[in-house]
């Protein structure tokens, strides 16, 4: 599964990204890494439906297998997600109302060099960023890992990523 959260513009318009996963049941999700930090920002600008944020944010488009909306070339990783649900939170200012939108990820992309020697992404490598609040990011230099005391094995693989064959 996956989800994005989106707050609604100042005089209360709701994302494109929302509206467009609505409209067509599905959305993409790019990793944003440090290396694409600026097309990132870019991206998050305020502007007209019909302006091509791809072009805004210097990005070239890629297509997708099942999704009808384009993937981020430049980005290591990509889930094709389809749409399930909108949650609307409403906030304290019409900017603070926040439309949490779940999908199922129903098709992934890796690109080979984003894997390690392990046979596992190489998060250091990639250096995806995350949105922390006020102006601030955050980059992902550092893994280390914990496994849950207890934990069946079931549980423990689905921890691990490990993909199911269909019947």
């Amino acid at each position: 599964m996956a989800m994005f959260a989106a707050n609604q513009y100042p005089d209360g318009r709701r994302k494109d990204t929302v509206l467009n996963a609505e409209l067509t049941g599905w959305f993409v999700w790019n990793m944003a890494t440090y290396d694409l930090r600026e097309a990132v920002n870019a991206s998050a600008s305020a502007v007209a439906s019909e302006v091509d944020e791809f072009m805004l944010a210097g990005v070239t488009k890629a297509p997708c297998v099942s999704a009808p909306c384009p993937r981020v070339l430049e980005s290591p990783i990509h889930f094709e997600c389809r749409y399930l649900s909108t949650h609307r939170l409403q906030g304290n200012s019409p900017e603070g109302t926040v439309d949490v939108v779940f999908a199922k990820v129903e098709r992934i992309h890796i690109r080979d060099d984003a894997m390690g020697t392990d046979g596992k992404i190489d998060v250091k490598r990639l250096r995806p960023i995350a949105r922390l609040g006020y102006h601030d990011y955050t980059v992902v230099d550092h893994v280390f890992e914990m496994r849950i005391p207890g934990a069946n094995a079931a549980e423990l693989a689905g921890l691990e990523g490990a993909p199911r064959v269909p019947d």
